[in-house]
């Protein structure tokens, strides 16, 4: 009897998206702080009255990173 080989192999694939440069600390969480902190993918960031209103209603605080290193 032959022996068949399966997927007895592990591919490990690390693909990274490209950051936009936007933060959102979430529910009330604020830079230094110990809550949730989201960053969305470049070309994913909400417009300006998404980002308002989830100030608005969930005390979300947006913060656009300066990356002039």
């Amino acid at each position: 009897m032959t022996e068949s080989k399966g997927l007895n192999t592990c591919l490990v694939f690390n693909n990274q998206p490209e950051p936009s440069g936007w933060k959102c600390y979430m529910f009330g969480n604020r830079p230094g702080g110990w809550g949730i902190t989201y960053f969305p993918e470049k070309g994913q960031v909400p417009n300006r009255f998404v980002r308002f209103m989830m100030k608005v209603c969930f005390d979300c605080l947006w913060v656009k990173e300066d990356n002039n290193d």
